[in-house]
């Protein structure tokens, strides 16, 4: 009896994507869906990662920061502690860790293929590789490739967002490589590849497609890959990331976007507030604190802006804190710890503010173009531009470059924490650099002295 209960369930919910799939025809608005009620929206066990996993795009507390951690503040090229692996293909995907495993979201344009590899941590070796999509690929910016979308991973299963035959695809895949479930989120449609990547809350994984027509944001269910909600979104061609945190006493999906930046139930899709603003197109991801939300951009002019993120409705004439004009950045999201907001332009200019108020403490000129969003792990501020220079600053109102360290092929993913490592993707390598190591000193024994 309780089989022949569980087939109907699952008929069910695969009767209801059927639907929704034929309802996605291009050129049709795409219609929302509010299923949070369902039984197939059932609660599973949160992701529990440990100290040292970075299992999501910018980290496990979605900072970018790894505060007890001793990083190398230096490094060769080459013959450094650690490993270097060529990876095929291309892509700006950070890598993510969970456990022993690294994973990495890589394309080959030539043969049109999009792929999720699996690497040991401790060594670099490749354990499998898994092909996502072949054919039907979108025509990408040189700058910006396929494969640019980070992963997230649960412990159990990595989702990978990226978009093919006119569409934004979701897919599942397990700790050994095993396609789960594959879904469409809906259509897309721009003229670069897509980069947002996916957020985690509870039972479900979140991704957004802001584009020029019918922009929404779509919640799957982790296990069956059921779409739970999809709402509409205010229509622009930004691809920065979705945030889930809890700001203000509650859980908040937070996006920014053309015109507007919003704060979402994440587990209903239900709007908690909007911020207009001037930005035209977003391409990074907002930082936040326990009240506040820090967003930047630079299109058509550049500014950053403090939110109190507490409100309800419109809240932009009521809930902003501060706004300083002429900063920010495009690519590059802006960076929160001990109370300083660090911001750094595309073009290089590093900019420290006091979080509270808007003012600023410092200014440093770094030299390059940047793609890569800042990182701190420990007491070190780290910035790597395009041409692989990464540039290694002293956290706080110092601003005192410790270090310069350069990798050949250059960097556009944003490193990552793995423990006291670094793992940086360049344009064609993976590296993992470790601290030097460094040999216990041993007393020797002084045979003159008399045993007493």
């Amino acid at each position: 009896m309780k089989a022949k209960r569980l087939d109907i369930q699952v008929g069910l919910i695969m009767a209801a994507t059927a639907l929704v799939a034929l309802a996605l025809i291009p050129g049709d608005s795409v219609p929302e869906i509010h299923d949070d009620d369902r039984l197939s929206n059932f609660a599973l066990v949160e992701p529990r990662p440990r100290a040292d996993d970075w299992p999501w795009y910018r980290g496990t507390d979605r900072r970018n920061v790894a505060g007890k951690v001793r990083l190398p503040a230096q490094w060769p090229a080459s013959n450094h502690n650690g490993w270097q692996v060529a990876v095929p293909g291309r892509g700006h995907a950070t890598p993510i860790l969970w456990g022993d495993q690294v994973f990495l979201l890589t394309a080959d344009s030539e043969v049109q293929r999009i792929s999720l590899r699996c690497y040991q941590r401790t060594d670099g070796r490749e354990l499998w590789s898994t092909e996502l999509f072949q054919g039907g690929l979108p025509t990408v910016q040189d700058k910006n490739p396929y494969a640019s979308s980070t992963p997230a991973c649960d412990g159990q299963f990595v989702f990978a967002a990226s978009v093919a035959r006119g569409r934004l695809w979701v897919t599942s895949v397990d700790l050994t490589g095993r396609i789960a479930w594959q879904r469409e989120a809906g259509p897309y449609t721009s003229k670069g590849d897509y980069i947002s990547s996916p957020a985690l809350f509870k039972s479900l994984v979140v991704v957004v497609a802001d584009q020029k027509n019918d922009s929404y944001l779509t919640a799957f269910h982790r296990q069956t890959g059921h779409i739970v909600w999809r709402i509409k979104r205010p229509d622009g061609a930004s691809c920065g990331s979705p945030v889930v945190a809890t700001i203000s006493g509650r859980p908040q999906l937070i996006v920014a976007g053309k015109g507007t930046i919003s704060s979402y139930h994440p587990g209903t899709g239900e709007t908690y507030w909007t911020f207009r603003w001037s930005a035209d197109r977003v391409a990074n991801t907002v930082a936040f604190d326990e009240e506040h939300v820090y967003a930047t951009s630079r299109q058509p002019q550049a500014e950053v802006v403090c939110i109190k993120a507490n409100g309800l409705g419109d809240v932009t004439d009521s809930h902003l804190v501060w706004r300083q004009p002429k900063i920010g950045g495009e690519f590059p999201s802006p960076i929160l710890h001990a109370g300083l907001l660090y911001v750094l332009s595309d073009d290089g200019l590093l900019r420290c503010l006091e979080a509270a108020t808007g003012k600023i403490e410092w200014r440093r000129r770094l030299a390059g173009t940047f793609s890569s969003s800042p990182l701190i792990g420990g007491d070190y501020l780290i910035c790597c531009n395009e041409t692989g220079i990464a540039y290694i600053l002293q956290t706080g109102t110092s601003n005192t470059i410790v270090a310069e360290n350069t990798l050949p092929d250059g960097i556009m993913a944003p490193p990552v924490v793995a423990g006291d490592a670094l793992l940086i993707r360049s344009s064609s390598h993976l590296y993992r650099i470790v601290p030097p190591t460094t040999d216990p000193i041993v007393e020797k024994p002084d045979r003159i002295k008399r045993r007493l």
